[in-house]
């Protein structure tokens, strides 16, 4: 009976937390003192394990879950009663709700927290228009011009590497944006679950459990440093997409040549694709080669996506992510245009509206 009981807690626990919205002193104390403290003891942790512990963890609930449903079925077939597959119904029920409210503590109350313009000094929305969205592709076309050459010969980090000036570029901007406590970088890791990452187009994730961060290994050199930090953006607890784009755009900028390129290529795409078509063409007449052939290498990659997978793979997520509290969903990549046109973050590039 205890035991049950115990199960029953667990669940209810589950929708309630998943049901019920955090008071903001609580929200306050998860993300300026308990998320802070776990990740700075977690992460160590797992950076010492070579496997990758989410993807483990994953396979572990589907190997149990099949043998307990398997075993259900044989027993409700011999003793011809329903109970035996409703029981392990129910235990599996309890350690989906156990794995969600896991979820929560270790990372998923991000979600709940202000969003990442809360904390500028100054934004202001109205600022995104077309006019100046295009004044930034062309901005982003010309530095990305001008760091080919240099991103190229200093070369980019490899998918296991530490980046040392991207972590600390992205502890400034964690101080800007009002979080004192340094995120302790993760270890990218080579995912279990890999071929999955390259058939829906996924570059990255922080996989929340033990707070790992997985790079999809086909990605190209100069993805990699904004890839990675856009992953210790999320680890930083900027869990929506938009937030987690601008605080990894702003880190990579403000870090080495190579990890400036890999933001700039990004906000190239980004922002010629908020334009009209004759505008994108316009605008990408003034990439030169290099840069063309960085691009095309990453659409070659993308390309090997399996249509219908990377379609499911997607609405699954948009509503994963909209059931925690991020509004925006996937959509929120887009918007990460919208933050940095409303930020001052661009001034020292000369970039005013």
């Amino acid at each position: 009976m205890r035991l049950k009981g115990l199960g029953s807690a667990i669940v209810l626990a589950a929708i309630g937390a998943a049901t019920a919205g955090a008071p903001a002193w609580a929200l306050h104390l998860y993300g300026d003192d308990v998320y802070p403290a776990l990740q700075a003891a977690v992460t160590p942790l797992s950076n010492t394990v070579p496997v990758p512990l989410f993807d483990a963890v994953l396979a572990l609930a589907i190997v149990v879950t099949l043998a307990a449903v398997t075993r259900g079925l044989r027993r409700s077939w011999r003793t011809r009663s329903f109970w035996p597959i409703a029981r392990a119904s129910a235990w599996i029920l309890v350690g989906a709700a156990a794995l969600y409210l896991w979820f929560l503590l270790a990372w998923g109350y991000n979600y709940r927290r202000p969003g990442v313009e809360s904390a500028m000094a100054h934004f202001e929305a109205h600022r995104s228009t077309p006019a100046l969205v295009r004044r930034l592709a062309e901005l982003a076309v010309t530095r990305t011009n001008q760091l080919h050459d240099g991103a190229h010969a200093r070369g980019f980090p490899a998918l296991d590497a530490v980046p040392a000036e991207l972590i600390d570029s992205l502890h400034r901007v964690e101080l800007r944006l009002g979080r004192p406590r340094p995120t302790t970088a993760t270890v990218p890791k080579r995912p279990w679950s890999a071929p999955y990452m390259r058939a829906v187009g996924v570059s990255g994730m922080l996989a929340p459990l033990f707070l790992e961060t997985y790079l999809n290994p086909d990605l190209t050199g100069p993805e990699r440093p904004c890839v990675l930090a856009h992953e210790w953006a999320h680890l930083s607890g900027f869990a929506p997409e938009e937030d987690a784009s601008f605080v990894g755009l702003v880190a990579a900028l403000g870090a080495d040549t190579a990890s400036q390129y890999s933001a700039w290529l990004f906000l190239v795409s980004e922002a010629v694709n908020r334009l009209h078509p004759v505008t994108q063409q316009l605008v990408l007449t003034a990439l030169e080669p290099g840069p063309r052939q960085d691009l095309a290498a990453i659409n070659e990659r993308l390309r090997r996506r399996v249509p219908w997978l990377d379609r499911a793979s997607w609405v699954a997520y948009d509503r994963a992510i909209k059931s925690q509290g991020a509004v925006e969903g996937v959509a929120g990549y887009g918007r990460v245009i919208d933050l940095l046109l409303g930020s001052d973050v661009l001034a020292d590039e000369g970039f005013t509206p």
